[in-house]
């Protein structure tokens, strides 16, 4: 029940001659996970052509249905959408970033009833120059994958995520490859791969690719 009014709190703390109006101050609270304030900012060049709906098919592995001999692979429909009003920068920390809204349909399928998984697909970069992707959704919580290699005239961004080997699971390293379709004249679509790797880094128990699929912007 505080956290509307920390977030008020935190947004009147926002020196009124830095924002003169103050529609253009966002709660943002779900991206950071703890009460944030972000201003609305202009889009830079490259967040511009993220503007509008991505739509496409994917999968993504079942553990449910898969087994030691064979693989499976559960399809979903994947949606993200953003806005020029979703381009922001954390009035505390100084991050900038587009926050897009990601819906991810899955039918039923074999067995498994159908479910919609709803969260945040987040791109910027921090103060320091760092870039930085960041998920946030309710089945994994808020999941930052660092910046691993990057060609802008390929179209292509290869990011990294490690959950650390705890007492209760070992160490798991997943690894998304987010490249432009360049045989696609007609459309902008983004072949994305996502692989993961359970144990040590140099001898993995386990390794295969978990999601994969494509989206096109299809309306803008």
């Amino acid at each position: 029940m505080m956290k509307p009014l920390i977030v008020s709190l935190l947004l009147l703390s926002v020196p009124v001659t830095s924002y003169a109006d103050s529609a253009l101050i966002k709660d943002c609270s779900e991206v950071f996970g703890k009460p944030s304030a972000c201003k609305v900012i202009r889009c830079s060049d490259r967040h511009q052509k993220f503007i509008g709906t991505w739509q496409g098919p994917f999968s993504s592995y079942s553990r449910e249905l898969s087994n030691e001999s064979n693989s499976i692979f559960r399809p979903f429909n994947n949606t993200v959408t953003y806005s020029e009003e979703d381009c922001l920068e954390n009035v505390e920390n100084g991050d900038s970033f587009i926050m897009g809204r990601r819906t991810d349909v899955y039918p039923e399928f074999e067995g498994l009833p159908g479910k919609t998984v709803k969260g945040l697909l987040v791109t910027g970069r921090k103060k320091d120059g760092t870039l930085f992707l960041r998920t946030v959704d309710e089945e994994n919580g808020i999941c930052d994958f660092k910046l691993e290699y990057r060609n802008l005239l390929a179209g292509m961004t290869v990011w990294s995520f490690v959950v650390p080997e705890s007492d209760f699971s070992p160490a798991m390293r997943f690894t998304t490859i987010d490249a432009q379709d360049q045989t696609m004249a007609s459309e902008l679509r983004m072949n994305v791969t996502v692989t993961m790797s359970i144990g040590p880094a140099d001898a993995p128990y386990w390794e295969g690719v978990v999601t994969k699929g494509y989206h096109a912007l299809s309306a803008r």
